[in-house]
């Protein structure tokens, strides 16, 4: 039924406090489906029971659980829009520089711009909405980076190896480097079972390059490899919402380092919590494996 990056319209039908969550919008789809918003980021929205509103379906993770993303009452994803500078300092990266600035309902914001990008006493300057997280948008410079001369082919295997660990809007990433310039970003909380160290290379299969100019990257799993065949054992089976509604069931199963993945089932009632299932490894995504049901 729900599609990533599609856009659906939801009634607000009522305001529930959940403990351990808060304050929780109940929103209902003209299918019946339900879903729940977290108030606390959108109080400048004038969200209120009964209004209609369109959220876009930022993701489905492994399991089918939904992730939206209400729009945004001044911002609109791809516009370019003048935000007021707040501060410019030092970055990780000897290319750039960080910048601070403040969104319509003052949120800070840092961005990463390229150096000699913005002039001394400058006030606004415009940025790129790349997306809306939590009711704040995602920045980036229109200007070219140019950071990575290297051209790769989609899905190719490259070299890479820890340059050092950095700290971006409070979130920790691993900084890998190719043998030129390119570098790639990967949050630690994800790969940190992969076990990265310095001089040690990383094989990643390339995926693309984002607005920035940084490498989108799977790295190789230390465990899991492409097109094996392993045994899990089910702890779940939960509703898949990505499918037609209520037709679609995952499998949630847990892999050797205790990371959550699912698994699509055709038919529920063949499996059972307990039962072990035989999944092929289709690839990687945020340092778990992806993967699919291999018939008996």
């Amino acid at each position: 039924m729900f599609s990533e990056g599609e856009w659906y319209s939801f009634t607000v039908t009522k305001v529930i406090d959940l403990p351990g969550s808060g304050k929780q919008f109940v929103l209902t789809h003209e299918s019946g489906k339900k879903l729940l918003l977290p108030c606390q980021f959108y109080v400048k929205y004038n969200i209120s029971v009964n209004s209609n509103i369109k959220c876009r379906v930022d993701k489905i993770n492994c399991t089918g659980q939904i992730f939206i993303e209400p729009a945004h009452p001044v911002y609109r994803i791809g516009g370019t829009y003048s935000f007021r500078i707040k501060q410019i300092t030092h970055s990780v990266f000897e290319e750039a520089q960080n910048l601070t600035v403040c969104d319509i309902f003052d949120n800070e914001i840092e961005v990463l711009v390229p150096k000699g990008t913005i002039g001394t006493g400058q006030a606004e300057v415009t940025l790129k909405v790349l997306g809306i997280k939590k009711g704040v948008p995602i920045l980036s410079a229109r200007a070219k980076w140019d950071i990575c001369p290297d051209t790769f082919s989609i899905g190719l295997e490259i070299l890479l190896s820890l340059s050092k660990v950095v700290v971006i809007q409070s979130e920790e990433y691993y900084l890998l480097k190719a043998t030129s310039k390119c570098i790639a970003l990967l949050k630690v909380k994800h790969y940190k079972h992969y076990g990265f160290k310095e001089g040690i290379p990383i094989i990643a299969r390339y995926r693309g390059t984002d607005s920035k100019g940084f490498l989108m990257v799977d790295p190789e799993h230390p465990f899991y490899k492409v097109g094996g065949v392993y045994q899990f054992e089910i702890a779940a089976i939960e509703e898949d919402y990505s499918q037609e509604l209520d037709k679609g069931k995952v499998a949630a199963v847990y892999d050797r380092f205790g990371m959550k993945c699912g698994v699509q089932i055709e038919d529920a009632s063949t499996y059972g919590i307990g039962k072990s299932i035989s999944c092929r490894v289709l690839g990687y995504k945020k340092g778990r494996p992806q993967l699919e049901i291999v018939p008996v």
